[in-house]
């Protein structure tokens, strides 16, 4: 059980140590340069072009990887299944998508993206019958059935078919072309084609972005984000983590199922922590970090806090719309030394991460190596807090498929965890949730139930005691 000490007091503690510059100075603002579109040359050859600046730091530690890095969904769909019609609306969109046509080789010592011509590319639909007994484990081995990225294709969907009218489709993306976000995407435009609707306005392509990104750092527009996490990561640790059933970091331990656990707070306590944010000029996402921070210092005495935040880099114009591997990993540090006031907590929280998410665009690996720690950012990523709008979330494949066929998520078979905890509070004006993903062979339920009453405990205090101080 976490004891918190409130002790008011009005004392200004000494500056955070970690990280000083972002507490005496306003967050950048973030940049609007467009990305300008590549010549693409007429032939029927395949096209290649430069891979981006993550695609390099993910393929660099792909060697370290005991699972493929890969991001998957289920759907199960009832009714009548048209497979011709499937087929040809994968086509469309990967028409659409030079991505779903790509594989990756290094040429002259640069990764290499390499785009098959529409009429080569190979369409990654396949159909296999399944007893409903054997459903949940056909499902699981298809997630770990790996993808070799020098062969395209890297992404696929399997079929699993029970019977007449009853099917699973097992969406499989590598990492390197794709993220969550890339996933609902493909899923809605695949339903969409498949139903005939109108195709979409042409998006722009991933090898535009890796292009602008790459010319970017040529022209020394990364510097800045690299000093800045240099600093950043510098004398940083990863969270010690309240496990329960066995030691995230033990030697030999492969990951466990993932499990979801979802609470919605009490909606008096939504409503103090929206009015928490509005009083401290931010949005609730930091407040639920800053009592996220303190939540993981109550179990494990750290007063240097660090988790690992995800951004998805789609505010230029058609990126929305735009698949592949978007999302930036970012280290949230938050110093909590000093006995800050909850109140200073969520300030400090406000600017530090608000410098964080401005200089996601430089992959952290690199820079950890940098630090002679090349497992560092490994490490600082076993614990995760993310948020987003609507108290349940998006409804992942919810696309309509047309009249004669229904989709509903597959639920039944658990993904291995990506990670040993992840939190991710989902709100809106006046409700949220909070949303536990965990590894079970790190973290029991019981474990997880308790961690959730010391978090929903700690919003309170931050949004009813301001002035009290955390020791």
């Amino acid at each position: 059980m976490v004891t918190t000490v409130l002790v008011d007091g009005t004392r200004t503690p000494a500056p955070p140590g970690a990280d000083p510059g972002p507490l005496h100075r306003p967050p950048p603002q973030p940049e609007t340069d467009a990305v300008p579109r590549l010549p693409r040359p007429a032939g029927p050859g395949p096209l290649r072009w430069a891979a981006s600046p993550s695609q390099e730091a993910l393929w660099a530690g792909l060697v370290h990887r005991t699972h493929p890095p890969v991001v998957t969904g289920a759907l199960r769909l009832t009714g009548t299944l048209d497979g011709q019609a499937l087929t040809a609306a994968w086509r469309a969109v990967a028409d659409r998508h030079e991505i779903l046509r790509s594989h990756y080789r290094m040429h002259e010592g640069q990764l290499t993206q390499v785009v098959a011509a529409r009429s080569d590319a190979p369409v990654p639909v396949s159909l296999a019958d399944v007893r409903p007994a054997q459903l949940p484990a056909a499902v699981a081995a298809e997630r770990e059935r790996p993808i070799d990225p020098t062969h395209e294709p890297l992404a696929r969907l399997r079929l699993l078919r029970q019977g007449p009218g009853e099917h699973v489709a097992v969406f499989v993306l590598h990492e390197l072309i794709a993220d969550t976000t890339s996933l609902g995407l493909l899923v809605a435009e695949l339903a969409a084609a498949y139903r005939g609707a109108p195709a979409p306005p042409a998006a722009p392509q991933y090898a535009d972005l890796a292009a602008w990104q790459l010319q970017r750092a040529a022209q020394g527009r990364g510097d800045e984000s690299t000093e800045h996490w240099l600093h950043r990561l510098n004398g940083a640790e990863p969270a010690v983590l309240p496990w329960d059933v066995s030691a995230p970091g033990a030697p030999g331990r492969t990951p466990g199922t993932g499990r979801t656990l979802s609470f919605p707070l009490p909606q008096d306590l939504a409503v103090k922590v929206a009015e928490a944010a509005r009083r401290h000029r931010t949005g609730v996402r930091v407040v639920g970090l800053a009592a996220f921070h303190l939540l993981l210092a109550c179990w494990s005495g750290q007063r240097d806090i660090s988790v690992r935040g995800s951004v998805p880099e789609r505010g230029r114009d058609g990126e929305q719309r735009m698949l592949g591997p978007l999302s930036h990993a970012v280290v949230l540090r938050a110093d909590l030394t000093g006995a800050p006031t909850f109140g200073e907590v969520v300030d400090r929280v406000r600017l530090t991460s608000a410098w964080d998410f401005a200089h996601h665009e430089v992959p952290l690996e690199p820079i950890a190596a940098q630090l002679r720690r090349p497992r560092l950012v490994e490490q600082l990523g076993e614990v995760q807090f993310g948020a987003g709008p609507g108290a349940e979330g998006p409804r992942w494949g919810a696309a309509s498929w047309g009249s004669r066929l229904r989709a509903e998520p597959f639920t039944d078979a658990p993904a291995p965890a990506a990670r040993p905890l992840s939190l991710m509070l989902r709100h809106d004006e006046r409700t949220a949730h909070c949303v536990f993903t965990y590894d079970s062979s790190v973290f029991s339920e019981a474990r997880i139930r308790q961690l959730t009453t010391d978090y929903f405990g700690l919003l309170a205090d931050v949004a009813d005691h301001p002035k009290a101080r955390f020791r």
